[in-house]
């Protein structure tokens, strides 16, 4: 039984692969076989966490790797670059399989398990997510003409699922955690929507938003962890303003 896990992680990174593979190569005549692909995906991570429906782990840990193959999805429908569709494969089936790498070890054989691993991964995974999430509202209304109410809503209930999942991993209590996780969902909300308003491209609106979310996760769970100091502070503020510079510096304004 142990062997069948053991491959679970290469089966999962080959069908992301080929799922991906699949809609660049004909993406309506093959449509189907990589639906197929990405659906056996989430089943896999399930089987590998033992179907323990009723623990909260078994939530968590199957969730982090959805929502990452969820959003890179809505994302890779939209890219236009052959070579960005190139580095989105290759990148998110590399994070799948080290996510189900990490998750057999965990769950399977604890000593060559190394500790922090799926925290890591978690917060990795979930900025991975925000980008392509927020990429993928951004362009849906622009050109579906959604009205900005739906993606906000979407992104305060991702926000608050996504941060809640981050604080459990980190060992936080959900009754602490879940404050903080409303309350980031409020301000993340509110970022969304201001962002929205900048007459910039939707990746730039995404990338801005990927690292305000990354601040508020780092200081709100360093004051929750009473890790907290002004040097720590400093050093996601010092972060936090090349990023954005970054950003907004290289951007295109319309």
């Amino acid at each position: 039984m142990i062997l069948l896990h053991r491959l679970t992680p290469f089966v999962i990174s080959l069908l992301s692969a080929a799922g991906f593979g699949l809609l660049m190569w004909d993406p309506l005549d093959l449509k189907f076989l990589a639906a197929a692909c990405f659906l056996l995906i989430p089943i896999l991570f399930a089987r590998l966490l033992l179907w323990e429906l009723r623990r909260p782990a078994f939530w968590v840990f199957l969730g982090t790797p959805s929502l990452l193959l969820l959003s890179s999805l809505m994302f890779f429908l939209i890219i236009e670059s052959t070579l960005g569709a190139w580095v989105m494969l290759l990148s998110v089936t590399l994070a799948l399989a080290l996510y189900a790498e990490n998750l057999f070890a965990f769950y399977h054989l604890p000593s060559s398990y190394q500790a922090y691993s799926l925290e890591f991964l978690s917060l990795m995974c979930y900025m991975v997510s925000a980008f392509f999430f927020t990429g993928s509202a951004y362009m849906a209304q622009l050109f579906l003409e959604l009205p900005l109410w739906i993606p906000a809503i979407a992104t305060f209930l991702i926000v608050l699922l996504a941060t809640v999942a981050v604080f459990w991993v980190s060992k936080i209590g959900f009754e602490t955690g879940i404050l903080f996780a409303v309350t980031g969902a409020i301000i993340m909300t509110q970022v969304y929507i201001s962002l929205s308003m900048l007459p910039t491209s939707f990746v730039t609106h995404a990338a801005a938003f990927t690292v305000f979310w990354y601040i508020y996760l780092g200081i709100s769970r360093a004051h929750v962890l009473e890790k907290l100091t002004p040097s720590v502070v400093q050093r996601y503020a010092i972060i936090g303003c090349m990023l954005l510079g970054l950003i907004f510096g290289t951007a295109t304004w319309t």
